[in-house]
């Protein structure tokens, strides 16, 4: 008798959220008596990327490039990429994100190490507290993938990072699709993280500019060896003009005072954020606006976008209406910015 298990392989592009997702499908997986594989499998997860063109294209392409390897293999595709191009291949089944979100939601956004991902072997559990976004920042398409806002309650948050601590885990990345819209108090998670469970280290993969308040630098201060000194803020842009286009939520002067008051209560504290560079009319006035904040600020690490125009969007109804910024100065401004850290 042939008593083999059957075997799959998980592909993750995009965010944080996406590998814990990833981690989380790939455990129901497990659960069913399947085995991570590398090679030759027989059921394929991808869970795709588009938060830029090139996001889409090179999810899409790799769903196509392992069907032609693996013809047998079911493929089961996710994610925020636009999954209507690939419907028609053989043997790929699509899931849509709200499908998904239902499929793992009993999981409470728990896996184990069984999993074997890329942050499994040096302790660090992704905790996922939220997912869903409808705040329609202009240049940003994942509001029309992600409709469906959900946030993890604080008390199974808690009793998931204590099994993850059982489990071997020692550092725990909180992540979501936008944080800002947490819906149970974000300092009180982390509060009660702290509180009650023996987690060695807290960090996050990005938090937004309007989730740090004053309850949140104090615990900043009250525990500087249980969370992380390194903070990745992304602000986008240091123009006000450009601010207001994009949607996001808070002003220059926002981000200043913010700062100040991470740094006048914490030492030792790195910065990281997101940059785009050539949004739809942003003008020289505007990116030295943002040049000159980056300086002010001093981040130690700085990811850098040249702006992507994503279908649906009202950045590119902007972009579309108005003269291009040329490819010389789109490099340009993203060395510029690179070369501050």
């Amino acid at each position: 008798m042939n008593s083999a298990k059957k075997t799959f392989l998980a592909v993750n592009f995009g965010c944080r959220v996406n590998s814990a997702e990833t981690n989380q499908w790939s455990q129901i997986l497990i659960n069913q008596n399947y085995l991570p594989t590398t090679f030759n499998p027989d059921l394929i997860i991808i869970n795709t990327c588009s938060i830029t063109k090139k996001g889409d294209l090179e999810s899409l392409g790799k769903v196509r490039s392992l069907q032609q390897e693996y013809p047998q293999a079911k493929i089961f595709v996710t994610g925020c990429a636009n999954l209507e191009k690939i419907k028609n291949i053989p043997n790929v089944f699509i899931y849509q994100n709200n499908q998904k979100e239902e499929l793992l939601k009993d999981l409470n956004s728990s896996y184990t190490p069984q999993i074997k991902d890329k942050f499994s072997h040096t302790n660090r559990f992704l905790l996922k507290i939220q997912s869903g976004c409808t705040q329609f920042c202009s240049y940003c398409i994942v509001p029309f993938r992600r409709t469906k806002l959900w946030s993890l309650e604080i008390e199974k948050a808690v009793e998931t990072v204590q099994k993850a601590i059982q489990d071997g885990y020692q550092e725990s990345i909180i992540t979501g699709v936008n944080i800002d819209q947490y819906e149970y108090d974000f300092s009180d998670l982390i509060k009660n993280i702290l509180e009650q469970t023996d987690i060695k280290l807290i960090s996050f993969g990005s938090i937004p500019l309007n989730c740090i308040d004053d309850k949140f630098i104090e615990l900043l201060k009250k525990y500087p060896n249980r969370i992380s000194n390194f903070l990745h803020i992304p602000i986008q842009s240091g123009s006000n003009k450009i601010l207001k286009l994009m949607n996001r939520p808070y002003t220059k002067k926002d981000i200043i005072k913010k700062i100040y008051d991470l740094r006048s209560m914490t030492k030792d504290l790195k910065l990281g954020t997101d940059i785009i560079v050539g949004f739809p009319t942003e003008t020289e006035k505007d990116f030295q606006e943002t040049l000159k904040l980056c300086q002010k600020i001093g981040f130690s690490k700085i990811h850098t976008f040249k702006y992507s125009s994503r279908p649906n969007t009202k950045a590119k109804i902007i972009h579309d209406t108005n003269p291009k910024i040329s490819k010389e100065i789109l490099k340009s401004r993203s060395q510029q910015i690179r070369d501050l850290v």
